[in-house]
């Protein structure tokens, strides 16, 4: 009987017991300014300079299979003044839209710039071994390390 008497409320100096929930770690977030930028940007979004915004609307235009037209936005002479990453990206989907559309030259071209920006580039490891733009990348890695020897 006694127990039917006993509470369940903690004694006044009896810590509350605390429960924490299981939470997922937050997810990382992106390396760069320029690795947040996708298709999805929303163009009235004012944190975004100019050049992020055409990247934005090029990068949307190579998702949608339209490569004739990410061509055009990523040889926009804006993406030469942009910082180096950002102009690194422009140029990966530039050479990229460029293989895809059957230029392997221009393709080629546009990875040997990236390598003059940026030395150590690499390709994503899925983007190392697409067919068409795979092989041209390594052309260009063997050709950029002819010249920088």
């Amino acid at each position: 009987m006694l127990s039917a008497c006993a509470s369940n409320e903690p004694k006044k100096n009896e810590p509350l017991p605390v429960t924490v929930a299981p939470t997922e770690p937050p997810p990382k977030p992106p390396e760069s300014r320029a690795a947040q930028i996708s298709n999805g940007v929303d163009p009235s979004n004012s944190s975004l300079t100019a050049v992020e915004r055409h990247f934005a609307d090029g990068l949307a235009k190579y998702d949608e299979g339209n490569f004739i037209e990410s061509i055009r936005i990523f040889k926009d002479p804006s993406f030469e003044r942009a910082w180096p990453e950002l102009r690194q990206r422009a140029l990966k989907y530039l050479a990229f839209s460029y293989c895809v559309s059957g230029y392997p030259a221009p393709c080629k071209k546009a990875f040997v710039e990236i390598l003059r920006i940026e030395p150590n580039f690499e390709l994503a490891s899925a983007e190392r071994g697409h067919p068409l733009w795979g092989p041209i990348f390594q052309e260009a890695k063997m050709d950029a390390g002819k010249t920088t020897k």
